[in-house]
């Protein structure tokens, strides 16, 4: 039995698009699902767009990801190498070879020529296609090209022919071949085109399933007849679902964050991320929305994939994410935000802070804006103190006199003082938290006041007097 192995070949132009995550997603639960291969091979040829940064910041998010591939450019294989760049000499044997059994042939015509001639089909109402003049050459035509100088381009004969594939979420598929003619495969400098290079790519490396964007779905019949004129059997082919942005349109950096990176450092979540992704295009059955890493892998099939578009929902996504922070250890999510925050804050304390906020966080940046108040005395205040100072001070008086600092006890005393200063609790809380955190909004505060300790929160309401 075939061994299944997908790939994913990026193009280091920029950071790693979500949309580019979610087809590398796919290929990977596929391949773990089918106890294959996941590979990583890098787009790099076009030097204007190629930037070390920008594959690193790939590699280093599909690895966050927890998408780990078994060959690629860092880790090797039986199928080096993983770089297009370097990978530039395995093309012209095999366009040599289809020249040679005559299923491809050299096009001499220009650039001018080829506009005139679609120009014309235009006119007349026809689908604009090469005419093929150039398949049937007398030698002194060539001749005469080359003495002109011409540098030909290199076109796969193809047959008005039905092609047919089927993928598996969407069916068959059918396309006539007729409607676009000799295709070209190489340019005039010998070089091949990208859909030459990515088959035979595929070829060498023994690809068994191209998962790619349903933007390459008009690519699979010039790929077939590429397949079939080399004598190889196409692998098969899946077509994913495009991710919109909210309002419709291609998900593009107008909708905000559009690389993983980016929502890394929003504070998402890797494996939040993870299962946000699945869900755009499949689903586990019922309305199951939380799923993890190894269920995914269990249950993934490409029959299941729902071919209708999907929007990027930023309130669901942020959902998920809270999910996970909720479900997370908080010896883990103390670790994460410790981190998160670059060791900036003192981990002991990052920790007393977490059982108080963790169910109000919906990503690590959540953090800061809730307990900054534990690392600094607040700037500003929510409400205006000054005409509070007489209470403000009983405060203090009564805070000083405890000798067990416990949130239970703190709230017994502050709730005694307001009885007997006839202050409406919700007003007297709400001035001993502003005082204290400088927010009306805040973690509990008595739980709080026991983190901060006596000292700095009797220190805090004597700086307001």
């Amino acid at each position: 039995m075939k061994i299944v192995r997908t790939r994913i070949a990026p193009t280091p132009s920029g950071k790693l698009h979500i949309g580019t995550a979610h087809t590398a997603l796919f290929n990977y639960l596929f391949a773990k699902h089918s106890g294959g291969k996941f590979i990583l091979r890098i787009d790099d040829t076009d030097p204007n767009r190629y930037k070390k940064e920008f594959e690193d910041d790939i590699l280093q998010s599909l690895k966050w990801l927890g998408l780990d591939w078994d060959e690629g450019p860092d880790v090797g294989g039986s199928y080096t190498p993983y770089r297009q760049s370097q990978r530039m000499s395995h093309y012209w044997p095999y366009l040599e070879k289809l020249l040679k059994e005559g299923k491809a042939y050299n096009c001499y015509c220009s650039q001018t020529e080829l506009e005139e001639e679609r120009k014309k089909m235009q006119e007349e109402k026809k689908a604009p296609k090469y005419s093929g003049k150039c398949r049937n050459l007398t030698q002194k035509q060539i001749d005469e090209f080359k003495m002109e100088a011409r540098k030909p381009t290199v076109r796969l004969k193809v047959k008005g022919q039905e092609v047919s594939f089927v993928d598996p979420a969407r069916g068959k598929v059918t396309v006539d071949a007729g409607n676009f003619g000799d295709f070209i495969i190489a340019r005039s400098d010998k070089s091949a085109l990208l859909i030459v290079a990515s088959t035979i790519d595929d070829i060498e490396m023994k690809i068994t399933h191209t998962i790619r964007g349903e933007d390459y779905i008009n690519f699979v019949p010039r790929q077939i007849l590429l397949f079939e004129a080399l004598g190889v059997k196409p692998p098969i082919f899946a077509h994913l679902p495009f991710v919109y942005g909210p309002d419709g349109s291609k998900l593009s950096k107008r909708h905000g964050a559009v690389a993983i990176s980016d929502y890394r450092a929003m504070g998402f979540l890797p494996e939040a991320i993870f299962n946000y992704l699945t869900l755009l295009g499949w689903s586990a059955g019922g309305d199951r929305e939380i799923i993890t890493k190894d269920e995914t892998i269990k249950l993934f099939t490409l029959e299941k994939v729902n071919t209708n578009p999907h929007r990027f929902n930023m309130t669901k996504f942020e959902w998920i994410n809270g999910e996970y922070i909720r479900k997370s250890q908080n010896s883990n999510l103390k670790t994460q935000i410790f981190n998160f925050y670059k060791k900036e804050y003192p981990e002991k304390l990052v920790e007393k802070t977490i059982p108080l906020i963790k169910e109000r966080m919906k990503k690590l940046s959540d953090y800061l804006p809730l307990c900054e108040f534990f690392f600094k005395k607040p700037q500003e205040h929510d409400i205006d103190l000054s005409s509070k100072k007489v209470l403000l001070k009983k405060m203090q008086d009564s805070l000083s006199t405890m000798s067990d600092w416990k949130a239970e006890k703190i709230g017994e005393t502050m709730q005694d003082l307001a009885k007997k200063e006839g202050v409406k609790t919700g007003e007297f809380f709400m001035t001993l938290r502003v005082a204290i955190t400088g927010k009306k909004i805040s973690p509990p505060l008595n739980e709080s006041m026991e983190i901060l300790g006596k000292e700095e929160c009797l220190d805090r309401l004597k700086g307001l007097l």
